[in-house]
């Protein structure tokens, strides 16, 4: 156990420490610094440098937080503040006038200063609320966001049920306009603005008042206290009382709304009935990645211009940033993935293959031609995940996940439960047990790690780190695969089991078993819980949430079956093809391993991949058309057929 955790240690600690070193505040001011300096390049009449400084502040900077943004508060909040970047853009292509550019870049820069507290604390909270009796209420209600906001966030960093933002800020727009309408001396339309916009209109026809009763602990007393202070308003106005205690009492009453529709939970959203969602609100519901897709396009082709250029070098890195920057950081290397693995390959290879043709140095012709079949898979991959998914298509994408992802780690648990109920080592089941539940847990772990971690940093140091866990399950399937295959011979096996084997594992061999069932699940577990997470922010209700549970408890049925089925077929065929069998699987992923693990370092910006022009791909082989995984591939298996040869000369001498 001491030698796992350091190992543990030793794969983990080196990621965290890189990953713990951005400097969020020095980012935001770089921003703010770079608004300076668009706004006086627009005075200047110099719009291409104006827009590009608003490029280069997203790109160089704010996507440095974002996903700081999207672990503390929500992916709605990073994809809010983003997008604000694209309408800054937008604005100054438009010619717009100078103060409306100002105003978005005070806006923006307002949220930033909101979030960055939380941000530098690096916790994710949940389910924490702030109190307005120990808070500065007025201040709170002041700075509450406006209606295009549907996603901002409470004290704690909770988000709000977007259709409940919605109505929260009509009713505090509503209470305010009361206000002013009191200090002017309109009585009437005060109170037409307490009683039919906030009271009727507003709370009660939306809906609010229901949830609040239905969702939230002591739900009909706070809303009594919510209608209750509503009539003391109408009867104050009657009673002419100063306008500061009308105001004071308003504010309360809104300080109250807002603490009780933070608590409503995400799911309430489905009850509201006349609510709107904002644009900015419904594209955030849909998770629109045309502007991710439309923003690699363009990054890739700068690059080629740089390539084109003849600085190579620079557009290699530029061509490898644009996958982080774009494709893994928006959030749609997941979504891609929990729906189609295969097509989430496809993009990959794109990315490496752009990359790898530049340091081959190919012509300009060849490159854009990679980068045409690049962007022929982002437009498929668009097309897929545009708009929310049914709560059919979540079923059928949450049991596709776990059985695509268990099915390899299956075959390779099988195979040593199989080998130990055939050689009598019942015993010693719990080398199986306990490196599953292990794996289980730190796959969760490592998913937690790569959200609130690796997510802040930069996106490779995740796919260093799968590749590592490729590579060191590599050796341990090539020791295993040879240790069955040595011992495959039934003279051999038939003395074995007379000699009541039960004891006879090794310890060496047992920690050999311990390691390859941990690797197998460990290495599918994280990505798993990854896949999941994408397809959980996809779901908008509790019908999608139930379905992405039955559709992951139908596929756990299935791997289960199929994994007794394996068992019991293994447990009854003879010894010898079991085990010629079984290496051959084992032998088949271990080739497999190494070049999807290689990959995984091409993709981490460890090395530059070497192209081989015209080398097919075979994603299912692991083939891939790099010298830098064919030649390890090619050691292998001519490591396994010198071995094969070695150990059938040794048998012969044997008998």
């Amino acid at each position: 156990m001491n030698k796992f955790l350091k190992f543990i240690l030793a794969l983990f600690i080196p990621f965290m420490l890189n990953a713990a070193d951005s400097d969020y505040d020095s980012e935001i001011q770089s921003i703010k610094d770079s608004f300076v300096s668009i706004i006086q390049q627009y005075k200047e009449g110099k719009i291409d440098e104006a827009k590009t400084a608003t490029q280069n502040a997203y790109f160089g900077h704010f996507e440095n937080i974002e996903a700081a943004i999207r672990v503390n508060f929500t992916r709605e909040k990073a994809y809010s503040m983003e997008s604000k970047f694209g309408k800054i853009r937008k604005a100054i292509i438009a010619k717009k006038p100078v103060e409306e550019i100002q105003a978005i870049m005070d806006e923006l820069s307002k949220e930033m200063d909101e979030v960055l507290p939380i941000i530098n604390t690096g916790h994710k909270l949940v389910g924490e609320y702030s109190d307005p009796k120990n808070a500065d209420v007025s201040e709170t209600s002041s700075e509450a966001p406006v209606a295009s906001q549907t996603t901002a966030q409470p004290a704690g960093g909770m988000a709000i049920e977007p259709h409940w933002q919605v109505v929260y800020n009509d009713i505090k727009t509503a209470l305010e306009a009361a206000a002013a309408a009191y200090e002017k001396g309109d009585k009437d339309a005060a109170k037409q603005q307490i009683n039919n916009k906030a009271k009727f209109e507003l709370y009660r026809n939306t809906k609010l008042e229901e949830a609040i009763r239905r969702f939230i602990s002591g739900g009909q007393g706070i809303d009594g206290d919510i209608q209750k202070r509503m009539g003391s308003a109408i009867i104050a106005i009657n009673n002419d009382i100063s306008a500061d205690v009308l105001k004071s009492n308003l504010e309360e009453l809104d300080a109250l709304i807002y603490e009780n529709v933070a608590k409503l939970p995400m799911d309430s959203g489905s009850l509201a009935t006349n609510v709107v969602l904002p644009d900015s609100a419904e594209d955030d519901a849909a998770t629109d990645f045309a502007p991710v897709v439309a923003n690699i396009k363009a990054k890739i082709a700068e690059a080629i211009k740089t390539y084109a250029a003849k600085d190579v070098a620079k557009a290699m890195s530029d061509a490898q940033d644009v996958y982080f920057d774009e494709f893994e950081a928006s959030g749609m290397e997941n979504k891609v993935g929990a729906i189609d693995v295969g097509l989430k390959t496809r993009i990959e290879g794109n990315f490496g293959e752009v990359v790898a043709l530049m340091k081959a140095g190919v012509s300009v012709e060849r490159l854009q031609q990679a980068a045409d079949n690049l962007g022929a898979n982002l437009d498929a991959a668009l097309e897929k995940t545009s708009g929310s998914s049914s709560p059919w298509a979540l079923f059928v994408y949450a049991f596709t996940i776990i059985l695509r992802e268990g099915f390899e780690a299956l075959i390779i648990v099988a195979a040593v439960v199989a080998y130990l109920l055939k050689t009598g080592n019942e015993k010693r089941m719990s080398i199986v047990y306990s490196s599953l539940g292990v794996a289980v847990v730190l796959s969760f772990v490592m998913a937690w790690i790569m959200n609130l971690i690796f997510a802040g940093a930069a996106g490779q140091k995740r796919e260093v780190m799968e590749g590592a866990v490729m590579l060191i399950a590599v050796g341990l399937l090539f020791y295993v695969g040879f240790w069955l295959l040595s011992n495959a011979g039934a003279k051999k096996w038939s003395k074995y089991i007379q000699s009541h084997v039960s004891e006879s594992i090794s310890a060496g061999s047992a920690k050999a078993l311990w390691w390859t069932v941990f690797l197998a699940v460990f290495r599918e577990g994280a990505e798993t819980v990854l896949f999941y997470q994408a397809l959980i922010f996809d779901a908008k209700d509790s019908a999608g949430y139930s379905m992405i549970a039955l559709g992951f408890v139908v596929g756990l049925i299935v791997l289960l079956v199929t994994y007794y089925v394996f068992k019991i077929f293994a447990i009854k065929i003879p010894i010898k093809p079991f085990f010629l069998v079984t290496s051959a699987i084992i032998f088949y992923m271990s080739i497999v391993f190494v070049g999807k693990g290689l990959m995984e370092f091409v993709e981490g910006k460890i090395f530059v991949p070497t192209k081989i022009d015209g080398f097919p791909t075979i994603e299912w082989l692991g083939i891939y058309p790099y010298y830098e995984s064919l030649v390890p591939q090619a050691i292998m298996i001519a490591a396994l057929i010198i071995g094969v040869i070695i150990m059938k000369n040794k048998q012969a001498k044997e008998a």
